[in-house]
């Protein structure tokens, strides 16, 4: 396994709910598995599981923290990517200004969550024809690297901020 810190795997997995930690644990095994010279087209399959655990932990985290509500938790309209997006068009419907506003380092914690969602996420699972993206294992570890801290930076900031 390369992944750049794979310490990183146990200390996100605190943060994490039952559900996703089985996510990020599918990830371990197969990066444990699968061998190096494997002839594989496009590594974005080893980030999918991560980039599904992150999702939960951001609807959990923003919950925790009172940026959303339980019906937009609970709702199969609310969307991560969209409302996290910096240049959403409604800001009254923008976690990430919620996030910037609730916080003296909400910004920059929203920068590196919206960060860790374009490219650990959006990049992943989305076709564009004139800029396919394929990931070489390499990169695939990267992507998940980046959300694995994205993960340990918002459960260091709860657990910093412990009156949330």
């Amino acid at each position: 396994m390369m992944v750049s810190n794979p310490e990183n795997f146990s200390i996100a997995k605190k943060y994490l709910s039952e559900n996703q930690v089985r996510l990020v644990t599918d990830v371990e095994i197969i990066l444990g598995r699968l061998k190096i010279q494997d002839s594989i087209s496009d590594f974005s399959f080893l980030v999918a599981p991560i980039s599904k655990a992150y999702e939960g932990f951001l609807k959990d985290f923003f919950l925790k923290i009172g940026i959303i509500t339980d019906n937009d938790y609970e709702s199969d309209r609310f969307r991560v990517g969209k409302t996290l997006n910096p240049s959403l068009r409604y800001k009254r419907f923008s976690v990430f200004q919620r996030l910037a506003d609730y916080h003296e380092e909400g910004e920059e914690l929203a920068e590196t969550l919206w960060d860790a969602w374009k490219f650990g996420r959006n990049e992943i699972f989305h076709y564009f024809p004139n800029s396919y993206k394929s990931l070489s294992r390499n990169e695939a570890e990267d992507r998940i690297s980046l959300l694995l801290r994205a993960i340990i930076k918002a459960g260091t900031f709860v657990e910093k901020n412990q009156k949330l």
